[in-house]
C-alpha cells in the first residue's frame, strides 16, 4: 500500500510542478507584453525563412546580444552576433553582424527611426544595410 501512495504522491508532485511551471510561463508572457520597455542589456534570436513563390530557398538564424537605452526622448540600440544561413540543399554559412539604430518622436503621433547594419562576408565585400522608417500612431 505504501508503494502505491509513494507513486501517487510522486505523480501528484509532478502534476503540481507542471501546473506551476505553466502558470509562471503565462505570467511571464503577459508581463512581457504589458510591461514598459526598460533600458539595458538584452539577448535575442530571430529566424527568417525565404521563399520564391512556393519554392523554399533558405533559412537564416540570427543570435544577438545588445544594449538599448534612451537619451532624452530618443531611443537607441547597439547589437551584434552571428548570422547562420542554410540554403536549400547547401552547407550552412556563418557570418557576424553589428547594428545600431535610433528612434525618436517627430510629433505626438509620428515617430521616426534609422539604423545601420554591417555584416561580414568571408572572402567577399562586407555587406551594409541602412534602414529608415516612419510610424503613425492612432
Amino acid at each position: 500500500m505504501s508503494g502505491q501512495s509513494n507513486i501517487r504522491r510522486g505523480f501528484s508532485l509532478r502534476e503540481n510542478k507542471t501546473k506551476m511551471f505553466k502558470s509562471l510561463l503565462a505570467v511571464a508572457a503577459v508581463s512581457a507584453f504589458s510591461a514598459p520597455v526598460l533600458a539595458g542589456p538584452y539577448v535575442g534570436i530571430d529566424t527568417k525563412t525565404k521563399f520564391t513563390g512556393s519554392d523554399y530557398s533558405s533559412i537564416e538564424f540570427t543570435g544577438k546580444v545588445g544594449y538599448e537605452g534612451t537619451v532624452g526622448t530618443s531611443k537607441y540600440f547597439v547589437e551584434g552576433g552571428p548570422i547562420t544561413t542554410t540554403p536549400d540543399g547547401g552547407d550552412a554559412d556563418t557570418e557576424f553582424f553589428v547594428a545600431s539604430g535610433l528612434g525618436f518622436a517627430v510629433t505626438d503621433s509620428v515617430g521616426a527611426k534609422a539604423s545601420i547594419k554591417y555584416t561580414s562576408n568571408d572572402g567577399g565585400d562586407a555587406k551594409y544595410e541602412i534602414k529608415s522608417g516612419l510610424k503613425y500612431k492612432f
